[in-house]
C-alpha cells in the first residue's frame, strides 16, 4: 500500500522536529529515507547536498536528491566523513541490531557533524496497530516489526561508545515521540 495522507502528516511532524537541527548549506544523508526521501524534499531549502538510503528506494526514479538502495545493517557504499548530518527518522525502532547502523552513521559524519534521530515511544505501537487494521496507515507505518525500545540512558551510552559526544533530547507529539541530536566528537 502506498503512503496514506495520515502517514504523510505524521512524517511531517517528524520532519518539523528535525528541521531546526539542519545547518544551512548542509550535506545530509537520510538513512531509512523511505520510498520517496521525503525529509530531503522537506528540508531542501537548507540542504546543499543530500542522499537518501533505504532498502526500498528506486535509485532510477527521477527525484531532486539521489538515492542508494542498500541494507542499513550492512556497510554502506558511501565514503567516510561525507556528511554534516545523518538523519534517521522513525528508523531506530525497526533495527534489531542498531549498533552497526549507528556506527555507520558516525563513520559517514564529518567532524562536528550530528546524528538526528526520532523514534516513537512504545505506547505508540498499539495505536499504530489499530490504525493499520483500519487501513489509515500504510504497511510502512505498521508496528509489527518494531523492536523493543532501547532505554534512553542505554542509547546514550551506546552512542558514547561509538564516539558521539554531545546529546540533546526532547519529546514531541504530546510525548509520543523522541528526538535526539548526537554530536560527533
Amino acid at each position: 500500500m502506498a503512503y496514506t495522507g495520515f502517514d504523510r502528516w505524521i512524517a511531517r511532524l517528524r520532519f518539523r522536529a528535525a528541521y531546526p537541527h539542519i545547518r544551512q548549506g548542509a550535506r545530509v544523508c537520510d538513512l531509512g529515507c523511505g520510498l520517496d526521501a521525503g525529509f530531503l524534499q522537506f528540508a531542501g531549502d537548507k540542504i546543499a547536498e543530500g542522499v537518501g538510503v533505504d532498502n526500498q528506494v528506486d535509485p532510477a526514479k527521477h527525484r531532486q536528491w539521489p538515492s542508494v538502495r542498500a541494507d542499513l545493517s550492512l556497510p554502506l557504499p558511501l565514503p567516510d566523513g561525507q556528511f554534516d548530518h545523518v538523519v534517521m527518522l522513525a528508523v531506530l525502532e525497526h533495527l534489531p541490531q542498531p549498533r552497526q547502523v549507528l556506527r555507520e552513521a558516525h563513520r559517514l559524519l564529518a567532524p562536528g557533524g550530528s546524528l538526528i534521530l526520532t523514534w516513537p515511544a512504545a505506547l505508540v505501537d498499539p495505536i499504530l496497530k489499530v490504525l493499520h487494521a483500519a487501513r489509515l496507515v500504510s504497511d510502512e507505518m505498521e508496528s509489527d516489526q518494531h523492536q523493543p525500545r532501547i532505554p534512553l540512558p542505554a542509547l546514550k551510552e551506546m552512542l558514547r561508545q561509538i564516539g558521539f559526544r554531545s546529546f540533546l533530547h526532547r519529546r514531541f507529539e504530546l510525548g509520543l515521540n523522541h528526538l535526539m541530536v548526537a554530536g560527533r566528537g
